[in-house]
């Protein structure tokens, strides 16, 4: 869990309405510290080899995999790193885009029905979990999450509950 997500802070092109406070921001899960180790496996590996005509097939192949790898991972991560999910005192905003940035919102009240499902072994990992949000008005529900029907993201349980918390009077 990053900083800012420890502490709440929503990233920086996110519009927030005057006096709104953001209790959670997070983001989708993707693990990319194994990817990482791989990919520095594959290059010490691939340094490894001598240049004799026997292992310069061999190697060009790990080099390969490894660039092939390295260019993966900078395609995922990309998008990735722009996707937000935000809770603040009144709404809940998905923010997506690279290029084109979109943010979407949902007023707390509008929402009838908040679930979770921490699905094993992932959520140990960051703690992932999906949420899934019901709200009153035709198609409300697809307009959070730019089409998608339910939000996966870590630190799903904090999320949740400070999402019950915000609905709760009091």
């Amino acid at each position: 869990m990053s900083d800012r997500e420890r502490r709440g802070d929503a990233p920086g092109d996110i519009i927030l309405e005057p006096n709104e406070r953001v209790l959670v921001a997070t983001r989708p899960l993707f693990l990319w510290e194994p990817l990482v180790v791989l990919e520095v496996l594959l290059i010490l590996v691939g340094g490894f080899y001598t240049s004799s005509t026997e292992t310069v097939y061999a190697r060009s192949v790990v080099l390969f995999a490894a660039l092939a790898l390295l260019v993966w991972i900078v395609v995922k991560w990309i998008p990735w790193s722009r996707k937000w999910f935000v809770l603040t005192d009144r709404r809940v905003i998905a923010s997506w885009g690279v290029l084109n940035r979109n943010q979407a919102a949902l007023l707390l009240d509008r929402i009838q029905d908040a679930s979770l499902t921490r699905p094993f072994p992932l959520r140990i990992v960051r703690g992932y979990g999906v949420l899934h949000l019901e709200s009153a008005g035709e198609h409300a529900e697809e307009r959070i999450s730019g089409g998608l029907r339910e939000l996966a993201m870590t630190n799903a349980t904090a999320f949740y509950r400070a999402l019950t918390d915000a609905q709760t009077p009091g």
